[in-house]
């Protein structure tokens, strides 16, 4: 029965239903198929030029992002809609920079426009870009730079195309380098041979980040670097230029060197310059900007505090994933974000006076995917997210979602993919968990149609946080089995991945898991270590610490893993944890080279959690584990 993957709708269909028929809604459902060829896995966004899902392309065998746009829901007229979305994919489609998101493929499908795009999960700048919090000087820098590049080449096409949504949220961090690439052509135009799309009443761009000619309809090459420049001013200051002004009771706009003592003085002309009112007085190119802000970041008259050198910022790498999803200024009865100056929650009225649960509980994690010396590739993934749970009974209290995947080992003359199965598996998890507990629901309520099917009256079913928190991980491992098996179906490949999920919440500890990974919980108080999770494989019941390679091959014979069938027995487990307690997920590079015994004394150990973290894994080096070694050590607070 498929379920829309929309946190704010989650209604369930009977079988073969392609489409949410919410008419607020109207998203595409998992299993569906766009174009004949692009199978529905997730939902990854919304967004005002539509929906954007994670999806099996059946021919090229891999996955990608799908976007669509529905010609029902647009507001616009079709005509204008269709050339809009097909510019959108002509444009992107031409463009080829490494930080471009290229188009792979677009096309339309009755009522639908779609456009194909390689998948980008590393987040966005948005997502990185705290309230008076600077990114640290050398990151924003590296930003800059990389968006110069993207800029100058959208400008450099023989049509001059200007993008006009340069923003954070359409700048994207890709997984493998962390490497900054711009997306979404949906408003971009050509400036010569094509008439402007512009309706009455339409303001097209983003406040805040528009310039003064563009909102007159009149974009230009420099009306993207006047986005640049409020961009960069938000990466060296933590503040729009608006907060800025306003937040500081000033007549004009202050500069970024009197925000973020981090900066030397001679960087508030650069930024100021490509804030100019006349496009004329700014840059011209985005290369002469960061070329810039690269020289005035020479200057050594003013060197990085102490405070950014402390700024730490978590980027994912090929084998972890990283997140960090926390509202502004969150009301501590409701959980939803508030204006950072604010005093009352404007949702329900509560104070916003008292200490955010945040400061307070949010664990502490260290985590270590190393390559096995023996393997030219590291097969293991990890996931790390922390952040504000809003959609269970109030309060709402900090949670981590924790997973760690070990790719298998492929049967000879098949096609091996052990990273991209746990890569799948990871994203996968974060792509239909993670929206269930930071989206606002309606009222946790599974609904449950009478005899499987849809009606007009249905059984409702309330169910409490702990229930309603193994069901978000059963389905997150399910769904993240189902991608990997249609993959297998598609490609002709035998990927699989082991995989356990997490979820620490309220000192509870929730647990999903399928083949040999395992999780530890080290009892403070009681000073002992309790492996939570079961497992059916040969290895797991044998004597010695240590395997051979030959021994190695046998125990990724598990009985059970992601990719084996459509559905697959998912283990769930629950426990109560104290605070300073430990979380271990391990896979078994960890396990089958340090018995238990021996990680009771390594997690006994004082430091902090990366410490035990680095600990562990050159211990399993040390007693010469062949496999990769992957850990994440959380403390509960």
């Amino acid at each position: 029965m498929p379920r829309c993957p929309n946190p704010r709708c989650q209604a369930d269909y009977p079988s073969g239903t392609t489409q949410c028929t919410n008419p607020f809604c109207l998203c595409l459902l998992p299993e569906a198929v766009v174009a004949g060829r692009y199978r529905i896995e997730t939902l990854i966004g919304i967004g005002g030029m539509g929906a954007v899902y994670r999806v099996s392309d059946t021919f090229e065998m891999k996955q990608v992002a799908l976007k669509v746009l529905s010609l029902i829901t647009s507001v616009m007229d079709p005509a204008t809609a269709v050339e809009r979305f097909r510019r959108e994919a002509r444009y992107a489609h031409q463009l080829k920079h490494k930080n471009l998101v290229p188009v792979l493929n677009f096309g339309q499908d009755g009522q639908l426009l779609y456009l194909v795009m390689p998948l980008v999960t590393g987040g966005t700048l948005k997502a990185l870009l705290k309230a008076e919090r600077p990114l640290p000087v050398q990151q924003a820098q590296r930003y800059v730079n990389e968006l110069a590049q993207a800029i100058d080449t959208i400008h450099a096409h023989p049509q001059q195309i200007v993008h006009r949504d340069i923003k954070p949220s359409n700048l994207l961090i890709h997984q493998d380098d962390g490497r900054l690439v711009v997306a979404d052509f949906g408003i971009a135009r050509a400036m010569q041979q094509e008439k402007p799309l512009t309706q009455r009443g339409w303001s097209v761009g983003t406040e805040h980040y528009i310039a003064p000619e563009q909102e007159q309809g009149k974009a230009e090459p420099a009306s993207d670097i006047y986005a640049m420049g409020v961009v960069t001013y938000q990466m060296f200051t933590g503040l729009l230029p608006f907060q800025a002004v306003v937040r500081n009771r000033a007549a004009e706009l202050p500069t970024p060197s009197a925000l973020n003592e981090a900066l030397p003085v001679a960087v508030d002309a650069v930024v100021l310059k490509a804030l100019e009112i006349e496009p004329a007085k700014r840059y011209q190119t985005g290369k002469a900007f960061a070329a810039a802000i690269n020289a005035a970041l020479q200057d050594t008259n003013k060197k990085a505090s102490t405070a950014d050198q402390d700024t730490l910022l978590a980027v994912s790498s090929a084998n972890v994933m990283v997140q960090t999803i926390i509202p502004e200024n969150p009301c501590g009865q409701c959980g939803r974000e508030n204006r950072p100056r604010s005093r009352f929650c404007r949702h329900c009225g509560h104070t916003l006076d008292d200490t955010s649960p945040l400061v307070t509980d949010v664990c502490q994690v260290g985590y270590v995917s190393d390559e096995s010396p023996k393997q030219q590739n590291n097969e293991d993934m990890l996931l790390v997210v922390q952040g504000l749970c809003i959609t269970l009974a109030p309060p709402p209290r900090p949670f981590s979602l924790l997973a760690v995947a070990d790719g298998l080992s492929s049967s000879p003359g098949r096609v091996a993919r052990g990273h991209e199965a746990s890569r799948l598996a990871i994203e996968t998890i974060a792509d239909t968990i993670l929206p269930q507990m930071t989206a606002q629901m309606q009222n946790n309520i599974s609904s449950t149609p009478v005899g499987g099917k849809q009606a007009r009256f249905s059984t409702r079913i309330v169910l409490t946080p702990e229930t309603t928190i193994e069901q978000w991980l059963h389905d997150g491992v399910q769904q993240a089995n189902r991608v990997i098996y249609h993959c297998n179906a598609d490609y002709d490949s035998t990927m699989a991945s082991t995989l356990t999920t997490a979820i620490l919440y309220k000192h509870r500890l929730y647990i999903a898991n399928i083949g040999d990974s395992r999780a530890y919980h080290y009892s403070v108080k009681g000073k002992n270590l309790r492996c939570i999770t079961r497992d059916a494989t040969s290895a797991a019941n044998g004597a010695a610490a240590h395997r051979s390679r030959s021994e190695e091959v046998q125990r990724h014979q598990n009985a059970r893993y992601l990719g084996q069938n459509y559905r697959v027995p998912v283990d769930l487990y629950r426990s109560e944890v104290e605070t300073g307690d430990l979380v271990l997920l391990c896979t078994d590079g960890l396990w089958h080279s340090i018995q238990d015994q021996h990680l009771q004394k390594l997690l006994a150990q004082e430091g902090d959690t990366q410490q035990i973290a680095y600990a562990l894994v050159e211990t399993a080096k040390a007693m010469g584990s062949n496999g990769d070694t992957s850990v994440i050590v959380a403390r509960a607070q």
